[in-house]
């Protein structure tokens, strides 16, 4: 009987010692193929041969889950092998054509799914500026204790097959998108210049990143400071069609606009409890100006920034980042409210404007950038996390808004 007892005791034993390894182990994720496409949408437009590719996951909270490098082959197709596959991540192919980056559109794993397709289009090259247009622009006017604090959102769309991009090197074409600036604009500084992606010209400042093909493409945010007068103008000239302008003034700061063919709307809230008023403007063709007039006691108060001049150059353009110095009260021209703006607009005029996965596509794309100078150390820590975790929240809260609809 003992020996019975012995025998089954220790066949337990075994049994619970094999069992243990069993129940801690976590159920491996699935793995499979991630292949597609790479198209030139340029009528008689070409793939290079061997083009490096970069594939990238994230989870849902843009933390980066997968980077792998692979090759496309001569017919522009690529295939990525045990790949984890997760319905959970997002996936995106990008690259490298002629200097400028090419992705997927991210897309998320059907569930049960063994595989992924995703198709990278790419497009020739141009100088040209037929095709550009302002989808939308936005300004925003706001009080500073060195004068009147302006605000100015371009959201750009490039309605042609090819992608608009200057020379690169020492060519005095640094950029065919050329924008203007007032005459008295002072401490201009941008969003996104980490890389020195913005020059200053003598009249205003060119944007020296390529725009891709498509609807609202392309944003570009430049503030600047204008010395400040009851009844002084301000004038609009652009250098492309532009499909409208909203003007917004924060409660409190004290002036009023005034124009021909200005509309004013009813007071909107900005979504973080501040009240702004909105003026709308139609469509400006290039050749045209729109001159408003701004009147009013500009409200200055202890909370307002404190902006430390710089005047623009007269020569040569000057690659150089700017701070203001504080930020700007009231007026987040960064991080969610950004997306309020872009929909500010009537319905139709937002459908008009931008998709939100356009936009998604866009913002996925500046935090697999970001990613990727953290890792080749281009990129300051801080600046880096301030800038991953604003680009997230947008991300974030397009897709909550796609899941919402």
């Amino acid at each position: 009987m003992m020996k019975r007892f012995c025998i089954v005791l220790l066949t337990l034993l075994l049994l619970w010692s094999t069992a243990v390894p069993l129940f801690a182990q976590e159920e491996p994720q699935p793995t499979g193929p991630v292949s597609g496409q790479i198209t030139n949408l340029t009528p008689g437009g070409t793939i290079p041969a061997g083009l490096e590719l970069m594939l990238h996951a994230w989870d849902r909270d843009f933390n980066e889950k997968l980077m792998i490098e692979g090759q496309a082959t001569a017919t522009g197709t690529f295939q990525f092998d045990d790949v984890l596959l997760n319905s959970d991540w997002l996936y995106a192919v990008m690259l490298t054509v002629d200097d400028v980056l090419y992705f997927s559109e991210p897309t998320s794993l059907p569930a049960g799914a063994p595989t992924l397709n995703l198709d990278v289009p790419i497009y020739d090259k141009t100088s040209s500026t037929a095709a550009v247009q302002v989808a939308r622009q936005h300004v925003f006017f706001d009080a500073a204790q060195d004068g009147l604090l302006v605000g100015e959102i371009y959201i750009l769309s490039n309605l042609g097959d090819r992608t608009v991009a200057g020379n690169n090197g020492e060519d005095t074409l640094l950029s065919p998108l050329q924008f203007n600036l007032p005459e008295a604009a002072q401490n201009v500084t941008f969003e996104g210049d980490e890389d020195g992606r913005y020059l200053l010209t003598p009249g205003g400042f060119v944007d020296t990143a390529p725009l891709r093909p498509g609807e609202g493409t392309g944003q570009v945010v430049v503030r600047y400071v204008l010395p400040y007068e009851d009844g002084m103008n301000y004038t609009l000239a652009p250098n492309w069609p532009n499909n409208g302008v909203n003007f917004l003034v924060p409660e409190g700061v004290g002036i009023t606009l005034t124009g021909d063919g200005l509309t004013a709307e009813e007071t909107r809230d900005m979504g973080d409890g501040r009240l702004v008023a909105v003026y709308n403007y139609g469509g400006i063709q290039p050749g045209e100006t729109l001159s408003l007039t701004l009147k009013g006691e500009l409200a200055v108060t202890a909370a307002s920034p404190t902006v430390e001049i710089i005047e623009a150059p007269e020569s040569a353009p000057i690659s150089k980042n700017w701070a203001i110095g504080g930020m700007i009260a009231g007026l987040l021209l960064i991080g969610t409210a950004v997306w309020w703006y872009l929909r500010s607009g009537t319905e139709d005029e937002e459908e008009a404007l931008m998709e939100p996965d356009s936009s998604f596509d866009e913002l996925v794309l500046q935090i697999a950038q970001l990613d990727a100078a953290r890792e080749q150390g281009n990129l300051d820590e801080t600046m880096y996390w301030q800038q991953r975790d604003n680009l997230r929240q947008q991300a974030q809260a397009i897709l909550a808004q796609a899941e919402a609809g």
